[in-house]
C-alpha cells in the first residue's frame, strides 16, 4: 500500500486537523472574550475543550465549547469579577506606596508581585476546576485552594508553561510582542491551553476517578 501524506487517516492529516480545530477554537475563545465580564466564562470553556482533547473525548468541539460556556457561565463570571476586583487592589496598592517615595514602592512591589502570582496560580486552578467538575460556587473555591497545596509543584509547573510564553511575547521585546500578537491572535491561546491542560488532567486525573468510583 503506497503512503499519501494527504489520507484522511495519516499522522500528517491528523496533525493538520488538530490544528485548524485549535485556530477554529482560538477565534471563538477571543470572539466570546469581546464582552471582557464573559471572560472568565470562556476561559473556562477553553478549558473544558483542551481537556477533553487530553482526555482523547472530543468529539464536537465547537458544540462542547458553547455548552460549557452556558453551563458554567454564572460560576465563571463570578470567579472572573472577583480576580478583577483582586488585581484592581494590588494596582491601587502599589500606584499609591510609589507616590510615598522609592524605597516604599520597591517594597510594595515584590509584595504585588508575590499575591499577583498567588492570585494567578489560584485562579489558574479554578477556572479548568468549573469546566471539569460540577460543584457549588463555595465547594469550587475550596477545592481550588486545596488542588493548589495539594498539588503545588504540578500547580506551578503548569503556571510557568504559561506565564512564561506570556512574558517572552509581551514584557522582553517590542518587537518581539509584534510578531507574537499574530500568533496569539491565530493559534496562541488555545495551543497554551493545551499545553497547560496536560499538566491540569494529570491533577485532576485521581479525583475524576474517585468521583466515578474507579
Amino acid at each position: 500500500m503506497n503512503f499519501h501524506p494527504f489520507h484522511y487517516d495519516s499522522k500528517f492529516s491528523t496533525v493538520m486537523s488538530r490544528i485548524l480545530d485549535l485556530i477554529v477554537l482560538n477565534f471563538i475563545f477571543l470572539i466570546t472574550c469581546i464582552p471582557i465580564f464573559t471572560i472568565g466564562a470562556a476561559i473556562s470553556s477553553l478549558y473544558a475543550t483542551t481537556l477533553k482533547i487530553v482526555r482523547k473525548e472530543d468529539g464536537y468541539l465547537i458544540r462542547g465549547y458553547f455548552k460549557a460556556f452556558k453551563s458554567n457561565f454564572k460560576q465563571a463570571t463570578a470567579f472572573w469579577l472577583i480576580a478583577l476586583l483582586l488585581y484592581f487592589f494590588l494596582y491601587v496598592v502599589f500606584y499609591a506606596a510609589s507616590l510615598n517615595g522609592e524605597g516604599l514602592t520597591r517594597v510594595y512591589f515584590v509584595i504585588s508581585l508575590a499575591l499577583a502570582i498567588l492570585y494567578s496560580l489560584y485562579f489558574l486552578t479554578v477556572f479548568p476546576l468549573i469546566a471539569t467538575f460540577e460543584n457549588t460556587f463555595k465547594q469550587t473555591a475550596y477545592n481550588a485552594f486545596a488542588i493548589m497545596i495539594a498539588h503545588f509543584p504540578a500547580i506551578i509547573s503548569g503556571y510557568l508553561c504559561v506565564a512564561v510564553p506570556f512574558i517572552i511575547c509581551f514584557f522582553i521585546n517590542t518587537i518581539i510582542m509584534e510578531y507574537a500578537s499574530l500568533f496569539w491572535i491565530i493559534i496562541g491561546f488555545s495551543l497554551l491551553f493545551l499545553w497547560h491542560s496536560v499538566y491540569l488532567n494529570r491533577v485532576f486525573q485521581k479525583y475524576r476517578d474517585d468521583e466515578e468510583g474507579v
